[in-house]
C-alpha cells in the first residue's frame, strides 16, 4: 500500500476480445493511473466510468475497479491514449462483475499498531564487553478478538530474518498483522469498511492517524496450483487511503493516548465494543477522527466539527426530549388554542413550537456529568460557563451573526476551546467502549494539555 510501483501489460473490459497496451501507476502520494495506447470512452463525448477493466502484466492478472475516464489525446503520430484513474487495484485475480468481489479473509498491517502493542520476541544477551552476542527470537502468542456476528480476528506477529553475504550482516525486524476470517465471504466493500473501523480505533489510542500498509485477501473460491497442489490464492489490493502523510510517524510508550498495556486484558471486549459503536455513532467518530489527518493545524472547521460531535453523540445516547414527549405536545396545543393569530402567523408559531430537544449548552453539561475525569476538571472548572461559551460561539460560526463578531473567539483562543472540547468527547467515546478513565487520564494531559 506504501510503495510505488509500475506495472506494464495489456488491459480489457470484461466483455472485450481485444486487448490495448499500457500501463498502471500506483504511487501512494501521487495517485493511481492507467494510460492506454487507445481507450474504452469515445473521445470527447464519452465520460462513463468503467466498473471493471482487466489486465494482463508482467506481475499477473490484475483486476480495476471503478476506474473514471480522465482524458483522451493525440500523440504526435496519432496514437490515440487515453487515461483513466483507478479506484482499487486487485492484484492476482480477473473478476469479471463487481458484485462476485467477496473474500473469507483478509490479512492486512496497520501504521502504529506493533508500536502500540509495545511487545517484542526479541531478546538479546551481549557479553564480554560487547565481543560476544546471544540473539533469540520466540513468535509472540497471537490476539484473538470478534468484530460481530460474522468475523473472528486476531493479531498475529513476526520476526522474519533477512541476510547480506557479502558483509555477514542480519537483519530481524518485527511487525504485526491482523487476520480478519468471516464465517461467509463478504463483498470487498464491506472488508475495506471493516478495516477502515479498526483503523479507526489504532488512530485514536496512538494519537497520531493511521492507515494500512499492505492488504491480502483471499477465498476458497479463487485457487492458484503450487507444486501439484491447489492452494488459495492471495490478492493484494491497493488504494489511494486519504489518511497517508509522511507527516505522520511513529508513536512510542508515553506518547500514545491509551496503553495497550493498561487495557490488554479487556482489549478483545474494547475492540469489539468500538466495532458497534460505528453501528449508530459512525458520525461522530467521524468527525473525531478527520483531526488526526492534520493535527497539528487548526481551522474553524475543527471546531464545528467538534461541537457537531458533542451534540450528535448526546442526540444518539442521551435523552433527546426536555420534557416528556406528550406533556410537550399537549403544552403546544394548549399555546395554539389560546392564541388568536392570522393563518400566515399562526404557522409561524407552529414552526416556533416543534423544539423539545436540549440546546447545545445542556447537552454539553450532562456530557461533562458523565464522562468527567481529572484532565477536564482541571481544564473545564466551570462547566456552566465553558458550555454558554462553547455555544455562543458555535452558534456565532455556524450562522455568522456580525452583532455576535466582536464576542466570537478566535485563533489560539478558538483552539483552545476546541482542545478542551475534543477532550470531553474522546472522553465520551473511551468510556463508552469500556475504558476506564484512569487509563487515558495521562494520554489527555500529554496530546491535548
Amino acid at each position: 500500500m506504501t510503495s510505488k510501483f509500475e506495472h506494464k501489460g495489456e488491459w480489457k473490459l470484461p466483455n472485450d476480445e481485444n486487448w490495448i497496451n499500457g500501463t498502471l501507476k500506483f504511487d501512494i502520494e501521487q495517485g493511481t493511473s492507467l494510460e492506454l495506447f487507445g481507450t474504452f470512452n469515445q473521445p470527447f463525448f464519452d465520460r462513463e466510468e468503467q466498473k471493471i477493466i482487466l489486465g494482463k502484466t508482467t506481475n499477473g492478472d490484475i483486476t480495476l475497479i471503478n476506474s473514471w475516464y480522465r482524458s483522451t489525446k493525440t500523440s504526435h503520430n496519432g496514437i490515440i491514449i487515453g487515461k483513466y484513474t483507478p479506484s482499487i487495484i486487485l492484484e492476482g485475480h480477473h473478476f469479471i462483475e463487481s458484485s462476485e468481489i467477496k473474500f473469507s479473509k483478509v490479512i492486512f498491517r496497520v501504521f502504529n499498531l506493533f508500536q502500540w502493542l509495545n511487545l517484542t520476541g526479541l531478546e538479546v544477551n551481549i557479553k564480554n564487553q560487547s565481543k560476544s552476542y546471544e540473539i533469540e527470537y520466540d513468535e509472540l502468542p497471537k490476539i484473538e478478538f470478534k468484530l460481530g456476528e460474522n468475523c473472528e480476528g486476531k493479531i498475529t506477529f513476526d520476526g522474519p530474518i533477512t541476510t547480506n553475504g557479502p558483509y555477514n550482516s542480519i537483519e530481524l525486524k518485527e511487525a504485526a498483522y491482523i487476520t480478519l476470517d468471516y464465517s461467509n465471504s463478504e463483498h470487498y466493500e464491506l472488508i475495506l469498511s471493516d478495516i477502515s473501523k479498526v483503523i479507526g480505533f489504532f488512530t485514536l489510542v496512538t494519537f497520531e492517524q493511521s492507515y494500512p500498509q499492505s492488504i491480502v485477501l483471499s477465498d476458497d473460491e479463487y485457487k492458484r496450483n503450487a507444486i501439484s497442489l491447489e492452494r488459495n490464492k492471495y490478492i493484494k489490493c491497493f488504494y489511494n487511503h486519504t489518511s497517508y502523510s509522511k507527516r505522520h510517524r511513529l508513536r512510542n510508550k508515553g506518547e500514545h493516548l491509551v496503553s495497550f498495556e493498561d487495557i490488554s486484558t479487556k482489549f478483545p471486549k474494547i475492540i469489539e465494543n468500538w466495532y458497534n459503536l460505528y453501528e449508530d455513532t459512525e458520525e461522530v467518530i467521524f468527525l473525531i477522527l478527520n483531526h488526526f489527518k492534520d493535527k497539528y493545524r487548526f481551522t474553524n472547521d475543527k471546531f464545528i466539527d467538534t461541537t457537531r460531535a458533542l451534540e450528535s453523540y448526546h442526540r444518539i445516547h442521551f435523552n433527546n426530549d426536555r420534557i416528556p414527549k406528550d406533556e410537550f405536545e399537549q403544552l403546544v396545543t394548549n399555546i395554539l388554542t389560546q392564541v388568536k393569530l392570522e393563518e400566515q402567523d399562526l404557522n409561524w408559531l407552529k414552526q416556533r413550537l416543534i423544539g423539545n430537544e436540549p440546546n447545545l449548552k445542556i447537552r454539553i453539561e450532562e456530557l461533562v456529568e458523565k464522562h468527567s475525569n481529572d484532565f477536564i476538571k482541571q481544564n473545564v472548572p466551570k462547566v456552566n460557563k465553558f458550555a454558554r461559551i462553547t455555544t455562543e460561539n458555535r452558534n456565532y460560526y455556524t450562522h455568522y451573526d456580525i452583532r455576535k463578531k466582536k464576542k466570537a473567539l478566535k485563533g489560539k483562543e478558538l483552539s483552545e476551546l476546541t482542545r478542551q472540547n475534543r477532550a470531553i468527547i474522546i472522553s465520551c467515546l473511551l468510556n463508552h467502549i469500556g475504558i476506564d478513565s484512569k487509563y487515558f487520564e495521562d494520554g489527555l494531559k500529554y496530546n491535548l494539555g
